[in-house]
């Protein structure tokens, strides 16, 4: 049972969930959890300053059941997750239906406890738009029974009139992309497809984004003036949906929650003015 006290959701128009791409990652302690505080206290923690999260470790492998429920047991009720979906469904040729019902009996805690906001499908730059790839992102629909499926697509010859149309029809979320300006990645244009709006900042470290010898691509730090300039583009999303989530996945040194931190405070103090 989750006994610790748990920071609200911001309210304004519709309901704000601000927060970040995973929260267990070695270089955060010191950063943001306390030097001494184990690691599986570490999400209670998180749920103390935060209203939801983005499992990505999902892409890589599918845990047990038990792993997810543990994850509800250490947070309160009204906090939320979204979980990506494994490579296998956004990366590969493979056919995933034996991966992807592995996958759905693996978060059934959370989906039981009411916890699974939904899923997250992030496609790599190689994933072009075709008839086929509208395709596989329907077979992936259908394949987890039309749960809300937020949808982020990394190139942007997708950013046409066909996608938006088709994201609709099918009620997907179209994800809010922050990325470097570099030639064929999509821009952070604010569309709105379905029953939710989704921001991801990944930050805007262009030097090492293609090139790892350079460094961690999602090492960026933003500052306080680019978030603020995030705040009426967050409240045109907010006025026309009635959740958004908003997740920072620059997640190196714990720069992620420093962000988000700065980000809740400032949607805070609009709030309150």
């Amino acid at each position: 049972m989750f006994e610790e006290e748990a920071v609200p959701p911001l309210r304004r128009h519709g309901t704000i969930h601000v927060g970040t791409s995973g929260f267990s990652f070695d270089d955060w302690r010191g950063v943001f959890y306390p030097g001494r505080l184990e690691r599986g206290r570490w999400l209670t923690f998180y749920a103390r300053h935060f209203t939801a999260v983005e499992i990505n470790a999902t892409y890589y492998r599918t845990p047990a059941p038990a792993a997810f429920q543990a994850m509800v047991d250490r947070t309160p009720e009204g906090f939320g997750f979204w979980v990506k979906v494994p490579g296998q469904a956004t990366h590969t040729a493979d056919d995933f239906s034996a991966a992807m019902s592995r996958f759905l009996e693996a978060v059934k805690p959370l989906n039981d406890a009411g916890r699974l906001r939904g899923f997250l499908a992030q496609f790599p730059p190689s994933f072009r738009r075709s008839v086929r790839a509208f395709d596989r992102v329907s077979r992936l629909h259908d394949a987890l029974k039309d749960r809300m499926l937020a949808v982020e697509f990394r190139h942007n010859g997708w950013l046409v009139d066909e996608t938006f149309a088709f994201m609709k029809d099918r009620g997907l979320v179209y994800v809010v992309v922050d990325l470097p300006p570099l030639p064929g990645l999509p821009g952070p244009e604010l569309h709105i497809t379905g029953p939710a709006s989704y921001v991801r900042f990944h930050g805007l470290n262009s030097r090492a984004w293609n090139n790892p010898s350079l460094g961690d691509r999602y090492d960026y730090e933003y500052s306080l003036s680019q978030l603020k300039e995030w705040l009426p583009r967050i409240a045109e999303l907010d006025g026309e949906s009635s959740t958004s989530y908003l997740f920072f996945n620059n997640c190196h040194a714990g720069q992620a929650v420093k962000n988000a931190r700065m980000l809740r405070q400032l949607l805070e103090m609009e709030s309150d003015q």
